[in-house]
């Protein structure tokens, strides 16, 4: 608990954090204005180029909403929740509440793997927390995060951990038999349906005999004990995602999914984590929780319901949605699938 908790406050930023990237979108937009009008009567245009030629590479990976949230700017990818520092300081706290509610970093048997050394894969790492920790943790072991966003630390980390941009969507750029452990969080969201087989395969190719892969999701958008206002941030968000191919249920599918593509011993915990009861715990979550899904949300709720457009009102509902919440004792629930490759394949 210790480490990860210093985690969340070593990599946890000060400051405003929607405001910030306001501020960073505007002025973003003007150097590149002002960079490109200077480049142009400049003598000194080959680094001056080479400068513009990188912002603008840098702008066109993401996207702006109404509120200044960013967001990667794939057309082709599911995930649509922002890549800002306030989406960052939520997965650190996240991370943090995966840990103590399944009381580890993992579920799989690797621990006297990682102790030795092994290459691990941390798929859809988001910015990182998970990796960095491991790395610290197990310091003979190498541990590789790929995501679709560059959210992670690109300087500041153990020479163990290294990160790249990639989908986990697309072909993996790994050789076969490469990775001894695979680790995937919380990509219910980012995968599609008709996708989940073929990521587990590319997991199963870069994968060693013997080596294991470990899942960890949530099943949405059902609760235990949910209420009428929760049901409805739940329902939207599912109603928001299903259009784009995701499945929020795809819990139900993954073991079966995951001993199809031919791994074994697999077994499934799952914990109720509570939503803003429960002590430390519960607090936490709601804040992850509204975090995470009030801005994504809001544009669609509002439709639906016209009284809530004012600020004011849209966050009274948030409000009474924790107070419901902690009344009704509402839970969500979280599962971890561990699978084994088979140490023999057999063609």
């Amino acid at each position: 608990m210790a480490s990860s908790f210093f985690l969340f406050r070593l990599f946890k930023r000060k400051g405003s954090s929607r405001k910030s990237e306001r501020s960073e979108q505007s002025r973003h937009t003007s150097s590149n204005n002002t960079s490109y009008s200077k480049n142009k009567m400049s003598s000194v245009s080959t680094s001056g180029s080479s400068q513009q030629n990188s912002e603008d590479f840098a702008a066109s990976q993401y996207r702006y909403d109404e509120q200044g949230r960013r967001y990667h700017n794939r057309s082709d990818a599911a995930y649509i929740l922002p890549n800002d520092d306030e989406e960052i300081d939520r997965l650190h706290m996240q991370h943090w509440i995966l840990k103590i509610s399944f009381q580890s970093n993992f579920g799989s048997p690797v621990k006297k793997h990682l102790e030795e050394g092994i290459n691990v894969l941390d798929g859809g790492c988001g910015p990182g927390t998970w990796s960095l920790e491991m790395a610290k943790d197990y310091p003979q072991s190498k541990f590789t995060g790929i995501d679709i966003s560059e959210a992670f630390p690109s300087e500041i980390k153990p020479s163990n951990c290294h990160f790249q941009v990639h989908n986990v969507n697309d072909p993996l750029p790994f050789s076969q038999n490469h990775f001894d452990y695979v680790f995937q969080r919380l990509l219910v969201v980012g995968i599609k349906e008709d996708d989940w087989d073929n990521v587990i395969s590319q997991y199963m190719h870069v994968l060693k005999p013997g080596g294991w892969l470990e899942l960890l999701e949530a099943l949405l958008p059902e609760c235990v004990n949910p209420g009428p206002k929760l049901e409805l941030l739940m329902n939207t968000l599912a109603e928001m995602i299903e259009p784009r191919g995701v499945n929020p249920r795809i819990v139900h599918s993954i073991k079966d999914r995951m001993k199809k593509a031919g791994i074994e011993k697999v077994h499934v915990k799952y914990v109720e984590i509570p939503v803003h009861h429960g002590g430390k715990i519960g607090e936490l979550f709601w804040q992850d929780f509204v975090m995470g899904i009030r801005d994504v949300v809001r544009p669609v709720i509002i439709k639906k319901h016209p009284e809530l457009e004012e600020p004011d009102a849209y966050t009274n509902f948030i409000e009474e949605c924790g107070k419901e919440c902690d009344e009704l004792k509402t839970c969500i629930k979280f599962y971890r699938f561990c699978g084994q490759k088979p140490t023999t394949i057999i063609a």
